[in-house]
């Protein structure tokens, strides 16, 4: 089977599903206030030093290390790429309300991806669920006097997105956790392409289900979907993440980029959507703004892309990932 100069990597994919106690309200975007929810609860229980600058310390609390990592000595600055990525829950178009709004009793998911040795921290995200859903998420509200929404945990489940398979690994009330089973690997990744290069003729359409938001150049933003400086981008989170979390000795980006250079985007349904994140450990607010919606694509020969584009799909691309930011789904 051609590897079309993919790294190894490997990926976790945990789907939490919670019950809501009082009324939840989240933003536009909710995977900022879920990511910040969670960086909270961490490192409020399980990080000895919340307040310590120094890059040393994020590299053995494993909290730190996870969620606000510093490298002086990574190869692209010294953010290193986090290796995890919030799935929020998505909008019910059904229930008559505004999105993201959850009354007492009603359910949602939303999914958190861990990346290569970053599955090693399981026991803390398992513990920290439950407590963000006692310390409140999403925006204060009058009906809670003025407090975030709070849930109590239904289940956690590891799912393999490529073949549907799911296993239970802690359900409501459960006091032990079962071992993760299922990951996604890189021979995954090319054998989906390969069962998929079938149904496509020529053409792949992406559902952008989140804002994506593609920097080019270092400062260009690209407020349409087309596909040379997302797909530069996506392989530049790839390859990141390899670096970091996976082996990236056999990567090679230029056959994959080169082809990209022919990919003609035929069809457009997107829009632009501003968006703000306030984090309160660095009182600034970050754009998470990006384009939604459906975009159509055009090339020759995907075989040398579309592995690539699997792997974006679970991995997210551009910037805010972390967020929940640059997720899609692919269709043929």
């Amino acid at each position: 089977m051609t590897n079309y100069g993919l790294p190894q990597l490997t990926s976790h994919h945990l789907r939490i599903e919670v019950r809501a106690q009082t009324h939840i309200a989240f933003g536009r975007q909710p995977g900022g206030q879920l990511r910040g929810a969670l960086f909270g609860v961490l490192r409020h229980h399980y990080c000895p030093a919340p307040d310590d600058p120094d890059p040393g310390h994020s590299a053995v609390c494993p909290v730190c290390w996870l969620m606000a990592r510093e490298d002086a000595s990574w190869w692209r600055g010294s953010t290193p790429m986090r290796p995890y990525t919030i799935e929020p829950p998505l909008p019910d178009p059904h229930n008559g309300r505004p999105p993201f709004h959850y009354k007492p009793g009603e359910t949602f998911t939303f999914g958190i991806a861990l990346f290569g040795m970053a599955i090693n921290l399981l026991p803390y995200l398992i513990l920290a669920i439950p407590e963000m859903g006692r310390v409140g998420v999403g925006r204060r509200l009058s009906q809670n006097e003025g407090r975030r929404g709070r849930f109590t945990m239904v289940s956690i489940r590891c799912i393999h997105p490529l073949t549907g398979e799911e296993q239970l690994l802690i359900g409501e009330g459960g006091t032990t956790v079962q071992v993760p089973t299922l990951s996604v690997s890189t021979a995954d990744v090319l054998e989906a392409s390969e069962r998929w290069l079938s149904r496509i003729n020529g053409k792949v359409r992406l559902h952008f289900l989140t804002p994506t938001r593609i920097i080019a150049r270092g400062r260009q933003r690209i407020r349409h979907p087309l596909f040379r400086p997302f797909f530069g981008r996506l392989v530049d989170r790839i390859e990141g993440l390899a670096r970091e979390y996976g082996d990236a000795s056999e990567i090679h980006v230029k056959p994959a980029l080169a082809e990209a250079e022919h990919v003609e985007l035929v069809c457009e349904d997107t829009q632009w959507i501003d968006l703000t994140s306030y984090s309160t450990r660095t009182g600034r607010s970050t754009p998470i703004g990006g384009f939604v919606g459906h975009a159509a694509y055009m090339t020759k020969d995907w075989a040398p892309l579309l592995p690539w584009l699997i792997w974006g799909a679970l991995t997210h691309v551009g910037k805010n990932a972390v967020k929940g930011d640059g997720w899609y789904e692919i269709s043929g």
